[in-house]
């Protein structure tokens, strides 16, 4: 037995001897030849050795290599595919023995790894992993032919002294794209490699991009855990950061860093990231962004569900144009992604941006897809716009109250997808303003609004430019014409009408707008492809109804107006003088309009405006004018007298006054005004051009038979008697006159009669004379025959007449300069 002992170990100290002696009698340099035939016979390629093969086997089996090179596809540019300056592996040789590998520090230095693609898409590896494929593949009968493998594995347990990768360089370029990365100076270092032992890594790089123009420095460290049998693997500490700078990026400088713990169990299909801190400081010229998010994400690989726990963002924004020359942001919220069902849920949102906070739940489906969706709802606190704005250095528009803006809030459900969007329940304050309803914006690329709304009430007028008082008021009209023609009339938004694409409703329970009130407001819109149609359109105003329907058609080059418009019973009085500042008519009103025209401006619909109207009021006054008193002082001017000045008030009433007109390229023709009141009659017709504002007007106001109504106990002798009143001028300044020529004619008319009536009374008798007499109105023939004594005896008194009628005329067109 101590016999067998000994041989045995002779045996084992000869095996020892001889591995440590074999390196001794045999040269692995003379066998760099028959490597490289073995190399290029396995890949096509050529690997040239260019250093000494250094092998010992005891107590390492240790393989150290000088330069090598590895030759590149043809048709490429690089010289080499791979490149290596020095490399080392070291296995131990008794752990070997038991089925242990036990391997040393693997040392690489000097890699350089050249990766091209062709214009044609081919790359300088293809041909690589086609070698390998095919000696990889074996006919299915010798597949079929082999028994099942159900040895244990060759190797029990692998260690791994450790990785060192130094000086290596890779790098890549795309000729079918013009692009190329380098990764240059790479270096890497671990600790040793045990399965689900952590051990730390160090690594470091420089990216360099051609497209876009860009570098980066790389840097990570963290402690690695493998355990390739329980497939678990772990990066506790992780630590990665990359500096970047380029110009052709966003921001010509960004450092971004990454923070956390990663777990994955792929056994359990199992991936957790607590302790999750990304940061990211980006700037350019003028801006700087500094964000830091953190959360914590878990993800069931099998069922394709994650969740993101408490999200958390963070982001200082740095900009000149800012309101301190910076902004503040904070977001907070949860969100749980499912692949497999498509849908993403972002609960308990909140977003901080400066004083607006918003809040809401978002639920998304389809993500996966082209067209997502998602519905949710949303809420935005009470915030002052006007604050906001200027805190954002953003001008608004000049409002007449600097009140407004103050509280805005928002709350809506919503639902949409990438191409539109529907807030529903949708709930809006403006300052004292309260919108409900629905709204809808489809097709953002061109956008279709749809829209049913309730705005409890609203003063417009207080977010509408102030009006501006001219300074002064004495400008002459001419000035006005003058800087009217230096300035060219502004074109109408033709091409914006074509644009809006909307239809809905809004009711209004009580607005005030350019100084109107109004309540119970309908208004309908349709518009699509240039043609806008208000109808129908509806108010309570003033006591009384609007009701209207209102076309623009902008499909042509000239905008189409339409409009049919009416009132009924609408106090005139408080409308004017909410409009205009003047009640010029008061009254209750009753009015239609139908009109057309067409232009590229409002002057030009003015000329085109054709159609026409009516109208009549009631128990009014023309306010600004007493026709009685005129009239009066009229008639003192006849006689020579001088009234002393009156306290009535300066208007005419009437009972009613109405009127038909017809309208053609923008000349109004009225030819039927009929005014009643209880002390006069008027009549009226003429036209009033729109475009020029030229009014050519007569106005024929008769004394009726009654002692009531305004001085009508003084004018009682004038009863029956027929004022002609000719008003031209313009709008503006009307300039009326009465017709004295047409007067006097009628009045001496008048004394002839009654004077030949008396003269044929003395010579033929009362009853023969006053039959002839009452003939004097007759036929021309008749009165030449019967009057020839009469004229001789009132020549002289119609001389008179004439010699004063141009003093008489003067006296009364001054009483009436700013009649009407």
């Amino acid at each position: 037995m101590r016999t067998v002992i000994k041989i045995i170990i002779f045996l084992i100290v000869l095996v020892v001897a001889a591995l440590i002696a074999l390196p001794f009698f045999i040269n692995p340099n003379d066998y760099k030849d028959e490597i490289s035939r073995e190399v290029e016979k396995a890949t096509g390629r050529n690997l040239t050795l260019q250093g000494d093969i250094g092998l010992s086997v005891f107590p390492w089996i240790a393989l150290d290599l000088g330069p090598l090179t590895l030759s590149n596809a043809e048709g490429f540019k690089a010289d080499a595919f791979a490149k290596v300056q020095a490399a080392e592996i070291r296995i131990k040789l008794i752990p070997l023995l038991k089925k242990q590998l036990e391997m040393d520090t693997i040392v690489l230095d000097g890699l350089v790894l050249n990766l091209e693609t062709d214009k044609s898409g081919k790359t300088n590896w293809d041909d690589l992993i086609n070698k390998t494929e095919e000696q990889n593949s074996t006919p299915a009968a010798e597949s079929t032919s082999q028994p099942e493998d159900t040895s244990e594995p060759a190797l029990q347990t692998i260690t791994v002294a450790g990785v060192k990768l130094t000086n290596a360089n890779i790098l890549w370029s795309d000729a079918s794209k013009g692009e190329s990365y380098q990764l240059r100076n790479l270096n890497l270092t671990t600790d040793p490699l045990e399965p689900g032992v952590p051990t730390a890594v160090d690594m470091d790089f420089d990216l360099i991009s051609t497209k876009p123009e860009a570098k980066a420095h790389v840097t990570l460290k963290t402690n690695a855990a493998v355990d390739m049998e329980k497939q678990q693997y772990a990066l506790q500490g992780l630590s990665f950061s990359a500096i970047a700078e380029g110009k052709e990026l966003a921001f010509n400088q960004a450092d971004l860093s990454l923070k956390g713990d990663i777990k994955a169990d792929m056994a359990k299909q199992w991936l957790e990231v607590s302790d999750l801190v990304l940061s990211a400081k980006a700037s350019n010229n003028q801006q700087t962004i500094d964000a830091k998010l953190t959360g914590q994400l878990t993800s069931n690989l099998a069922t394709q569900q994650s969740n993101i726990d408490n999200l958390d963002l963070t982001a200082t924004i740095e900009d000149p144009s800012l309101p301190d020359k910076k902004a503040e942001l904070h977001l907070t919220s949860g969100i749980k992604a499912d692949l497999k069902q498509q849908t993403l849920t972002v609960s308990a949102l909140v977003l901080k941006l400066q004083d607006l906070l918003l809040e809401g739940d978002i639920q998304a489906k389809d993500i996966l897809k082209e067209k997502p969706t998602f519905a949710g709802s949303i809420h935005i606190q009470p915030f002052s716009l006007r604050k906001l704005a200027s805190d954002m250095k953003i001008e608004l528009p000049e409002m007449s109250d600097e009140s407004t803006l103050e509280k805005v809030e928002l709350r809506s459900e919503l639902s949409g997808s990438t191409n539109q969007i529907n807030l529903n329940q949708l709930a809006l304050t403006l300052d004292q303003s309260n919108l409900t309803g629905q709204f809808a914006v489809s097709n953002f690329a061109k956008p279709a609004f749809n829209f049913k709304l309730k705005l409890d009430q609203i003063d417009a007028d207080r977010y509408m430019p102030p009006v501006k008082e001219n300074k002064d008021t004495t400008e002459a009209p001419a000035s006005t014409e003058q800087n009217n023609k230096a300035k060219p009339e502004e074109a109408l938004p033709v091409e914006a009408l074509r644009q809006i694409n909307a239809k809905g409703t809004i009711d209004i329970g009580k607005m005030k707008a350019t100084g109107l009130t109004s309540e119970n407001i309908h208004i309908t819109i349709d518009a699509a492809d240039g043609l806008v149609k208000l109808t129908p359109l509806s108010a309570n105003l003033y006591q009384g109804q609007y009701n209207g329907n209102i076309i623009l058609d902008a499909r042509s080059d000239a905008l189409k107006l339409s409009l049919n418009e009416q009132v009924k019973n609408v106090q005139a009085g408080p409308l004017l003088k909410d409009m205009t500042g003047d009640a010029k008519i008061s009254g209750t009103a009753n009015a239609n309009a139908k009109l057309t025209g067409s232009g590229a401006t409002v002057s030009q619909i003015k000329q085109t405006l054709t159609g026409n109207g009516g109208f009549a009021f009631t128990d009014g006054a023309l306010q600004g004018i007493n026709i009685a008193e005129i009239i009066r002082k009229a008639k003192a001017a006849l006689r020579g007298e001088k009234l002393p000045e009156s306290d009535a008030p300066v208007q005419t009433d009437f009972s009613s006054m109405s009127g038909t007109f017809t309208a053609n390229n923008g000349v109004i023709n009225n030819q039927d005004l009929a005014v009643k009141s209880p002390l006069l009659r008027i009549d009226g017709a003429g036209k009033a051009n729109l475009a020029n504002e030229a009014l050519d007007y007569g106005l024929k106001v008769g004394i009726v038979g009654t002692s009531k109504g305004q001085g009508g106990k003084e004018l009682e002798d004038l009863k029956g008697v027929t004022i002609p009143i000719k008003i031209t001028g313009t709008f503006s300044e009307p300039k009326p006159t009465v017709d004295l020529a047409n007067l006097v004619k009628d009045k001496a008319k008048e004394e002839l009669k009654s004077k030949a009536e008396e003269k044929l009374k003395e010579k033929l008798g009362d009853d023969l004379g006053g039959l002839l007499g009452g003939k004097l109105g007759g036929s021309k023939t008749e009165s030449e025959a019967n009057s020839t004594d009469a004229e001789k005896a009132t020549d002289a008194e119609s001389q008179e007449e004439k010699s004063s009628d141009k003093k008489l005329e003067d006296a009364v067109k001054d009483k009436l300069k700013n009649f009407f």
